[in-house]
């Protein structure tokens, strides 16, 4: 076996770490979701695979769950939909969907197999990468890929990253260097980036339409229309030039582009690299970023603006990238980040049972229906919820909490890293020791966190980091008295034995944050605060698939702030009331949340629609006189939500 090039944490394996408490519920909402897309037509027909991108994702996250929640049944289910992409493969290695010419799908079933071997160790599954690897190594060189494929093509260094551990091959470097040099140089926009406002600004909406319709002519028909030329690599070079702009203002692609520096740098052993990751994260946050804790992408960057689009399968794609580069980094910015996407983003894209889900969503969204579609946005359904339909947010959810998961803890030689508080239990290896610890918290809705060490093999001496939430302070208790505090991180060091138990007790205020574009926000540690407002639900008339939701009553409401500063802090001009709810087996409910808020607030007189029916903040806002206290919950409790407001002082 080749030597591991990991320098920094190491992931816990597939299936060592097992959701409890309200995340266990929340996956297992998620499996319901995926029976339903499941059974739907598109994946797979007569045994073959014909869904394009759609199979892969799909069952790769069915392979997150199954991995998660230790079930048989989706094991099993995991095992039969992986077949027919293993099936599609010839003599030579390479594979993919029937009548598809576009490497995307490729590149998407590569991400599955890897998460498929991880978790069974196929040997089948390790030769089959192998063979594909070795074809795309000799023949990459005339081999068409331009697009979204080419942009994406960094997606393969992981999967490769583990045929080397396990075979040393060393043309698989080349391979990565290949792929690197004529994929798009995200490693120069993230060292340099240059769109920091609406992708608009930048590429028009009739530049947009060239390029999917030349894309579609080339990927999708199987016998070119007479008079077209054929695809040359001249042909290739002379359109990828003119894709640069499309591909790199694309939200999917940005997200997956996050992690791209730090990965190709473990594998290369360039551990300077995973900075320009750290960058790339940081320009778009500051210059598209929400609130919620996702950049703007309805389909393309979209500013900082809440009336704008958030891409749900994007959103997917940062969580994953984030824990990459927490990974490689430890950061603690993109640990909040991370907390932020899974806490607000996943949940407020799906109806509470998770029958059905957006494909975008924004912070201030009033109406979720067809009626309502966002400028330039590339979607067929705009921002509604569809249910029974095999849509890029449906599956891409599937795989959100499990891959939110895997910051949960990660080790390093005599190190334990705690860098996401959830429900679970996960079985690690660290100090020479095999041992189980137990994470007891309702965590983010609560504010304590227990652990338990439910058997050890030994009696290791261990560091312990523990991550300190963004706006938290916490108290490290052991024994029943305060070991530590902190404000950021807290660290000790201990021998760990079967029954070691030890308890992180935070103090999460309401805090009042400004967001980019001159808005302001609350939030309950990295939970974002949304208006609670009564809404109306209704099946389209057109798609039985498509369900509008409206706000039933008005929404142009602003919580009372104080015009003096804290500490540099903006506070309430009052106190908030807290009424606290159990934590049910749908934690994120709108009717019983697990906690409300009570805030004055004031109605914001010309707040109203703006010419396209969404909800423009008025860069002058008018305050009613009187001020009531209104109620506020968290934002993935919501379908319809209000969460950046205009500046109301008193």
């Amino acid at each position: 076996m080749a030597k591991s090039i990991d320098k920094n944490l190491k992931k816990l394996p597939l299936g060592s770490i097992r959701p409890t408490g309200w995340l266990k519920d929340e996956m297992l909402h998620m499996c319901d979701l995926q029976k339903k897309l499941g059974a739907l037509q598109g994946l797979v027909k007569n045994g073959e695979w014909t869904g394009g991108e759609s199979l892969p994702r799909y069952v790769r996250g069915l392979t997150l769950l199954a991995a998660a929640l230790d079930d048989k049944n989706l094991k099993d289910r995991m095992t039969g939909f992986f077949l027919p992409i293993l099936n599609s493969a010839n003599e030579g290695g390479d594979f993919g969907p029937m009548q598809f010419r576009s490497q995307t799908p490729q590149i998407e079933a590569v991400k599955a197999l890897l998460s498929y071997y991880e978790y069974t160790g196929s040997e089948r599954v390790l030769a089959f990468l192998k063979r594909y690897f070795k074809n795309q190594f000799n023949t990459y060189d005339v081999t068409a890929c331009w697009h979204t494929s080419r942009a994406r093509l960094l997606e393969e260094i992981p999967a490769m990253e583990a045929v080397y551990r396990e075979t040393d091959l060393e043309w698989l470097q080349d391979l990565g260097e290949k792929l690197r040099d004529s994929s798009n140089d995200w490693f120069k926009l993230a060292d340099k980036f240059v769109y920091k406002h609406n992708a608009h600004r930048y590429i028009s909406q009739a530049a947009l339409k060239r390029i999917q319709k030349t894309v579609a002519l080339y990927e999708k028909q199987d016998q070119l229309p007479p008079k077209v030329k054929p695809l040359t690599p001249e042909l290739i070079e002379k359109e990828w030039k003119k894709q640069i702009k499309d591909v790199e203002t694309n939200g999917v692609n940005l997200a997956k582009a996050v992690k791209y520096p730090a990965v190709y740098g473990r594998f290369v052993g360039d551990d300077a690299l995973k900075g320009l990751s750290l960058k790339l994260i940081s320009a778009l946050m500051k210059n598209h970023g929400t609130a919620a804790g996702m950049f703007t992408s309805d389909f393309h960057l979209s500013g900082s603006d809440p009336v704008r689009g958030i891409d749900v399968q994007a959103s997917v794609e940062m969580i994953e990238s984030l824990v990459e580069v927490i990974k490689e980094t430890g950061d603690f910015e993109c640990a909040d980040i991370l907390e932020r996407i899974a806490y607000n983003v996943i949940p407020a894209a799906c109806f509470e049972d998770c029958g059905a889900v957006q494909d975008i969503l924004l912070v201030n969204q009033v109406e979720a229906s067809v009626n309502r579609r966002l400028p330039r946005c590339e979607s067929e359904f705009s921002n509604a919820f569809l249910t029974k339909k095999l849509s890029t947010g449906a599956i891409a959810a599937l795989s959100a909490y499990p891959l939110y998961m895997q910051a949960a803890c990660m080790v390093k030689d005599d190190e334990l890293n705690f860098l996401t508080y959830t429900p679970c239990d996960m079985d690690v290896y660290v100090g020479g020791c095999k041992m189980t610890i137990s994470e007891r918290t309702g965590y983010p809705f609560r504010n304590t966190v227990v652990f338990k060490v439910e058997y050890a093999d030994g009696e290791p001496e261990v560091k312990i980091n523990f991550r300190v939430p963004k706006n938290v302070t916490m108290q490290l208790i052991s024994g029943g008295q305060v070991v530590a505090t902190g404000s950021r991180e807290i660290t000790v060091k201990c021998v760990l034995r079967t029954g070691s138990t030890f308890m992180l007790k935070m103090d999460i205020p309401l805090t009042v944050e400004e967001n980019n574009d001159g808005t302001y926000s609350l939030f309950k540690g990295n939970l974002l605060m949304s208006l609670k407002m009564p809404y109306t639900m209704t099946a389209c008339e057109t798609d039985r698939r498509v369900i509008n939701v409206n706000f039933a009553k008005k929404w142009n409401i602003s919580p009372l702030m104080s015009r003096r500063l804290r500490g540099g802090v903006r506070e309430l001009y009052e106190d908030e009331t807290t009424v606290v709810h159990n934590i049910t087996s749908v934690p994120f409910s709108f009717d019983t949340p697990p906690f409300e808020l009570r805030v004055r607030s004031k109605n914001v007189i010309n707040w109203d629609y703006d010419v396209n029916g969404f909800t423009e903040i008025p860069r002058k806002p008018l305050y009613s006189e009187e001020a009531l206290e209104r109620t506020f919950i968290p934002f993935g409790c919501t379908l319809l939500h209000m969460a950046q407001f205009p500046k109301c002082l008193r």
